[in-house]
C-alpha cells in the first residue's frame, strides 16, 4: 500500500513523496520507503514533470503520414470510406493506402513497418496489421463488390469530362479469373489482365476502375464503362479517350447512348488521311491560329458522318453529322518534318550503290522499315541498289507531321478542345508513371478476392498520390518537389513518446516551409 505525502521545507518550498509500506522478511516487520516525486504546491500538485518521466520510449515517423491524412480529409476520401465501409474498416483501408505510398511493403512485412509510424494514432486505428488479419481483411473487402461500387459512386463526378484508359498488368497467379495469355505475354512470360481506369477532369482524380481479361482489346471495353457511368448517374459526361478506343462500332454505340466523346482518328484510317490532306489549304489561315504553351497552334474544323461501316465527309447541316477537327502544332511539325527527311536521307545514303538484295528490307529495324515504305528499291545494270522516293507517300507522311484529327460531340472552341486533350495526355503520363504501384496490388495474391482487395487499396494509394501531385502543380512546387522529394523531406520529421505524452520533434525550416506551402497543419 502506498500514499503521497507533501513536506514543506525551510525554504518555503513543498516537495511531494510517495510512501510505500514494505515487509522486511529478515527483521519480520514492516517499514516505509519514500520516493521523491518532485516540487509541488501546498495541495500536492506537481509544478513540473520529474526527470524520470521524460524518458523517450519511441520515436515513430510523423511527417508524411500527417500530410496524407490531411489530404485524404480535404479531398473527401476519408468521409467517403467512412460512409461506405464504416469508420473501423474505412480507416483500415486508408491506413493501408497511405502506407502503400510512404513505405510500400508486402502483407507479411506490414506489421513491422507500421509500428515505426504514427499512422495508427492519426487515424485512430486500433489494429495490429498481422499478416493473417490483413489477408482476411483484403478477402472481405475484395468480396464486397457492392460496397466497392458504392465507393465509386460516392467519388464519381456527376457531369463533366472524364478520361478512360486501359493499362496491362502482369501476374504470376493462375487462379485469378481475369488472368489470361495476352498480347504482352511473350514479352513478360507471365499471364496478364487489363485494368481500366476512369479519371475525372473536374478534380483530376481517378474515381473508378474495372478489371478485364488479358485478351480483351481496348475497343471491347468501352460499352461496359459507358453503362457503368450511366448507373452512377454521371450525365452529361464527355469521354476523352486515346486513339486505341477508336472504332466505328464504338462511335455508333456512343451516339446511340447519347454519350459525349472526343477521340482521335488513327492515322491509318482513310478518313484521317483525307482530313489531314484537306486541312492543308486552310489550316495556316490567321483565323485558325493561336499561341499555346510557347508554340503556334492551328485548328481546322469540318464534319463527317457514319456510312456503311465507315466515316465519310459531310456538311454541317447533314443528318448525323459529327464534328471533326485537325490540330497542328508548328513547333512539333517542324521537328517531325526534320526527323522524317533526316531518316529518308540517311537510309538513301546507306543503301544507294550497295549490292542489290531483294531481302534487304527484312534486315532493317522497325523504324527503318517504316522509312523504307516511302522509298522504292531497284537494281541497275551493275547489280547495285538504286533508291528513289515515292512522292505521294512522302507527301502524305509530311501532311501528318505535327497534325492529328479527332471527332467530337463537343461544341467547345477548337483551342479549348486542344487544351483539354493535352490535359488528358498529362493525366495519362502521370498514370503511366504509377503503374508499378498498381502491380503491387496483385503481387502474391493467390485468390480472386484477395487480388480485388489489393487492387482497391492500390487504387486508393493512386488517388492520394495524384492528389499530392495536383497540389504540387497548383502551388507551383512541381519544379522543386515531386512525390519522392516530398516523402524524403518529411520522413525525417518524427514524434516522440516522452513519459506517456507525444511530443513533436524539431521541425526543420525545409519541412515547415513545405507544410506551409501545401497548406497542411502541423499539429
Amino acid at each position: 500500500m502506498s500514499y503521497k505525502v507533501v513536506q514543506k521545507q525551510s525554504n518555503g518550498r513543498y516537495y511531494l513523496y510517495e510512501v510505500t509500506g514494505v515487509w522486511d522478511p529478515v527483521k519480520k516487520n514492516s517499514k516505509q520507503t519514500r520516493t521523491y516525486l518532485g516540487v509541488c504546491d501546498a495541495e500536492g500538485n506537481l509544478l513540473k514533470e520529474p526527470a524520470r518521466n521524460r524518458t523517450v520510449s519511441c520515436s515513430p515517423v510523423y511527417g508524411p503520414y500527417q500530410l496524407f491524412v490531411q489530404l485524404a480529409e480535404r479531398s473527401g476520401l476519408t468521409s467517403a470510406l467512412d460512409d461506405v465501409y464504416g469508420v473501423r474498416d474505412g480507416r483500415r483501408l486508408l491506413a493501408m493506402a497511405i502506407l502503400g505510398i510512404v513505405d510500400p511493403v508486402t502483407v507479411n512485412q506490414m506489421e513491422n513497418v507500421i509500428d515505426d509510424t504514427y499512422l495508427r494514432e492519426l487515424l485512430g486505428v486500433d489494429w495490429g496489421f498481422e499478416q493473417s488479419s490483413v489477408c482476411r481483411f483484403l478477402q472481405t473487402v475484395g468480396h464486397a463488390s457492392e460496397q466497392r461500387e458504392l465507393l465509386f459512386n460516392e467519388l464519381a463526378p456527376k457531369s463533366g469530362c472524364v478520361i478512360f484508359d486501359i493499362v496491362c498488368l502482369g501476374t504470376d497467379s493462375e487462379d485469378l479469373e481475369y488472368a489470361e495469355v495476352g498480347r504482352k505475354t511473350h514479352l513478360t512470360g507471365s499471364r496478364q489482365f487489363n485494368l481500366g481506369m476512369v479519371h475525372s477532369m473536374e478534380d483530376n482524380l481517378p474515381f473508378c476502375y474495372r478489371t478485364y481479361p488479358g485478351s480483351v482489346a481496348d475497343v471491347s471495353t468501352l460499352d461496359n464503362i459507358v453503362s457503368d457511368l450511366r448507373t452512377m448517374d454521371c450525365s452529361p459526361v464527355e469521354l476523352e479517350m486515346d486513339r486505341g478506343f477508336f472504332s466505328i462500332g464504338n462511335v455508333q454505340m456512343m451516339l446511340e447512348r447519347g454519350m459525349g466523346f472526343t477521340v482521335p482518328i488513327p492515322a491509318r484510317v482513310n478518313i484521317s488521311k483525307l482530313l489531314l490532306s484537306e486541312s492543308v489549304r486552310e489550316i495556316d489561315s490567321p483565323l485558325n491560329t493561336d499561341y499555346l504553351a510557347r508554340s503556334v497552334v492551328r485548328g481546322y474544323e469540318t464534319f463527317v458522318r457514319l456510312e456503311d461501316d465507315g466515316l465519310v465527309k459531310a456538311s454541317e447541316g447533314d443528318a448525323g453529322a459529327i464534328r471533326a477537327l485537325v490540330f497542328q502544332d508548328d513547333s512539333k511539325r517542324t521537328k517531325e518534318i526534320a526527323t522524317l527527311y533526316s531518316r529518308i536521307g540517311e537510309l538513301e545514303n546507306r543503301l544507294s550503290g550497295t549490292e542489290y538484295d531483294r531481302f534487304a528490307r527484312k534486315k532493317l529495324t522497325r523504324t527503318e522499315q517504316q522509312t523504307a515504305d516511302l522509298l522504292e528499291f531497284a537494281a541497275d545494270g551493275n547489280g547495285k541498289t538504286v533508291v528513289t522516293r515515292k512522292r505521294n507517300a512522302i507527301s502524305a507522311k509530311e501532311n501528318a507531321c505535327g497534325r492529328f484529327a479527332v471527332i467530337t460531340t463537343s461544341d467547345k472552341h477548337w483551342l479549348d478542345l486542344l487544351m483539354q486533350y493535352r490535359l488528358r495526355n498529362g493525366v495519362e503520363y502521370d498514370f503511366s508513371q504509377l503503374q508499378s504501384d498498381l502491380f503491387v496490388g496483385i503481387t502474391g495474391k493467390s485468390d480472386q478476392d484477395s487480388a480485388e482487395g489489393g487492387l482497391l487499396v492500390n487504387f486508393l494509394s493512386l488517388r492520394l498520390r495524384l492528389t499530392l501531385i495536383n497540389l504540387l502543380k497548383e502551388k507551383g512546387l512541381a519544379g522543386d518537389y515531386w512525390v519522392p522529394d516530398v516523402l524524403n523531406t518529411l520522413k525525417k520529421l518524427k514524434i516522440s513518446c516522452i513519459g506517456g505524452k507525444w511530443r513533436l520533434n524539431e521541425v526543420t525550416k525545409a519541412q515547415r516551409e513545405l507544410f506551409e506551402a501545401l497548406g497542411v497543419n502541423i499539429q
